[in-house]
């Protein structure tokens, strides 16, 4: 199964890492691996880069579209005969889990914002959603 994190990186850093990405995984990477003496500076560095998720919106939107059942507070199993799928939505950031390569729920996300980076951080892959999806067309 592989687990992405998605995060909305903020206008003025997307313009300046877009054609970076390397450098915002290696910064998104450190701030996943922060232990808790670092955690003040780590948060101000976060908010600084990303954006935060609107959880109800993005919850009402996805519990409406796909059939899906609640697995615990925060995590959401999608209903699908071609993939397995969950998905935790949080404030800042989201965790989509899936068997598949590029889960269907992503597309939500690329309609939700187009500056939206995923990172694997166990395959340790990357990407700006926008991109892949303008590759699937």
């Amino acid at each position: 199964m592989r687990k992405y994190y998605l995060f909305i990186i903020k206008p003025e850093y997307h313009k300046l890492y877009k054609s970076k990405s390397n450098v915002l995984y290696q910064t998104l990477y450190n701030l996943h691996q922060l232990k808790e003496p670092n955690l003040y500076y780590g948060i101000s560095l976060f908010d600084s880069v990303c954006q935060p998720f609107a959880i109800k919106l993005l919850n009402n939107y996805i519990s409406n579209r796909y059939t899906c059942t609640m697995k615990s507070d925060k995590i959401i199993q999608i209903h699908s005969i071609q993939e397995r799928t969950f998905l935790q939505i949080n404030y800042s950031s989201c965790i989509v889990k899936s068997n598949v390569n590029f889960p269907e729920i992503l597309k939500v996300f690329h309609i939700y914002n187009k500056k939206i980076f995923v990172c694997d951080f166990f395959n340790e892959d990357y990407f700006w959603l926008n991109d892949q999806m303008q590759k699937r067309k």
